[in-house]
């Protein structure tokens, strides 16, 4: 029987791992070029973004004729509110004419769900005379 195979370069009772440290010259000197690195590409950014002029495009005349009269501001909008809930619940409690030249009219709401609970709804086959 053999013993034990000896590897090139290894010596007989040597340690079965690295016995020699990393230098620590050698991993200073990689941090300082990645930090040196880091500050040169922020240095060469901003100086781009220095040197490059930004490119003004004319305003819109629409944009410009809103500025000649000022801002469109609510001067009191719990009033403007009250209004137009006022103007809602006329047109769901009301009657009036959405197109009167069609004969066709607005009824109030509670009306028009008391129709409907009294008629049905209504079924578009009987109107086409055909089956869905």
């Amino acid at each position: 029987m053999r013993g034990p195979s000896r590897k090139a370069g290894k010596r007989p009772g040597a340690a079965g791992y690295e016995t020699t440290d990393v230098s620590a010259r050698l991993i200073l000197l990689a941090g300082v070029g990645l930090f040196a690195g880091a500050a040169l590409s922020i240095v060469i950014a901003f100086g781009v973004l220095r040197s490059v002029e930004p490119v003004r495009q004319p305003r819109s005349p629409s944009f410009n004729s809103q500025l000649d009269g000022g801002p469109r501001l609510e001067v009191s909008p719990s009033a403007d509110r009250v209004l137009l809930q006022a103007g809602a619940r006329e047109r769901l409690e009301g009657y009036g004419w959405i197109d009167q030249s069609r004969q066709t009219a607005r009824i109030p709401i509670d009306r028009a769900i008391a129709i409907l609970a009294m008629r049905g709804w209504p079924d578009p086959a009987e109107k086409t005379g055909g089956s869905p």
